[in-house]
């Protein structure tokens, strides 16, 4: 996995420099297919150079393309090959600071005198689109989330705790070899009523609508899902905010194909819940793009979204103290529509009380 050496040197070409270093973990996995603590990639006319500490060295050679030279170091050793360089790209997320300890350690403060030019948006737009191989990390990470979830619910017990039962979805996805996309979050009653709520102590009791949202990391790629539950009981209210919110979803996910502004979709969804006199409980976006990060492009804004790009789709309904509800599938753009990654049952699950 990683980018083709032509894939580097469009990183030039389209952000107009000739030379690039690479720093943030996130790009440096999209661009070599591999991860580690500390390592500096730059990009220049003449090739790609892979710089890591000398523990990752050997695993580094077998996992990176073969087309990237590879050195021990770190930032100032990549920095270095960057001197003859006119316009250098960054990443401009990162501090100056970073720079100037670059060049300090090469005793060359010169290196970065020039124009610096932030090639952060071309980055950002070509991770949007994924390749095949980044799909099956994605798709594979999905999976193992459909499968904890399924695995978690002789787990919801009266009693449980928030903690003790993200505690448990965690464990499932990471006995599989997956890491966390993200904190788990774990709901309970007036809680899932907070769209990014913290775990806590509260118990799970009868009547509590239970709000999970979490993911699974594979190779580097992330998936992400939430699904509500009611325990116990249910009232005819919070069974009819369920089913707008499904058909909130169901709708947007029918809407989604390449070519469509993605803004459209989200104002279909606001009016949705506008007519039916709830709007003001739709308190975030209809989601985001997924991929190395676990919040990426493309997003619900006035671009067209493109194919092969992977969003979710999340609407959900909040009413402070009482209750929320949220239903999250993970799509993959196409052509003629979208796939849904998501596979788990997102109809209204009634847990009963043991």
């Amino acid at each position: 996995m990683g980018l083709t050496l032509d894939e580097c040197r469009e990183i030039l070409d389209n952000s107009h420099t000739d030379g690039a270093l690479i720093v943030t973990e996130p790009n440096r996995i999209y661009l070599s297919g591999y991860a580690s603590t500390q390592a500096a990639i730059a990009i220049t006319k003449e090739g790609v150079f892979y710089f890591t500490d000398k523990r990752y060295l050997h695993e580094a050679r077998e996992k990176i393309p073969a087309y990237m030279r590879i050195g021990e170091g770190s930032i100032a050793q990549a920095a270095e090959l960057l001197r003859p360089c006119r316009r250098i790209g960054i990443e401009f997320e990162l501090s100056h600071s970073l720079f100037n300890f670059a060049a300090a350690k090469t005793g060359k403060r010169g290196i970065f005198s020039r124009a610096l030019h932030d090639i952060s948006p071309v980055l950002k737009d070509m991770r949007a689109v994924k390749s095949q191989s980044e799909l099956c990390h994605i798709r594979k990470a999905q999976s193992i989330t459909d499968d904890a979830f399924a695995k978690l619910k002789p787990f919801i017990k009266e009693g449980v705790s928030e903690i003790e039962l993200a505690a448990r979805l965690e464990y499932i996805m990471q006995s599989q070899g997956a890491a966390l996309a993200f904190d788990t979050i774990m709901a309970f009653g007036e809680n899932s009523a907070v769209p990014h709520a913290h775990r806590s102590e509260r118990k799970l009791k009868d009547g509590d609508m239970i709000v999970m949202d979490f993911g699974a990391k594979w190779q580097g790629y992330c998936s992400d899902m939430t699904r509500t539950l009611a325990f116990g009981s249910i009232s005819g209210r919070r069974a009819q905010i369920y089913d707008l919110v499904l058909q909130a979803n169901v709708k947007a996910i029918s809407r989604l194909k390449a070519g469509v502004v993605g803004a459209n979709v989200q104002d279909e969804t606001r009016k949705l819940f506008a007519d039916a006199g709830v709007s003001e409980h739709f308190t975030h976006s209809l989601g985001h793009g997924v991929g190395i990060d676990i919040h990426e492009s493309p997003n619900y804004n006035a671009r067209l979204l493109r194919e092969n790009s992977v969003i979710t789709v999340e609407p959900g309904l909040y009413f402070d103290g009482d209750f929320g509800v949220r239903i999250e599938d993970m799509v993959k753009i196409e052509q003629d529509g979208a796939e849904n990654l998501t596979k788990s049952d997102k109809s209204l699950i009634i847990i009963g009380k043991n």
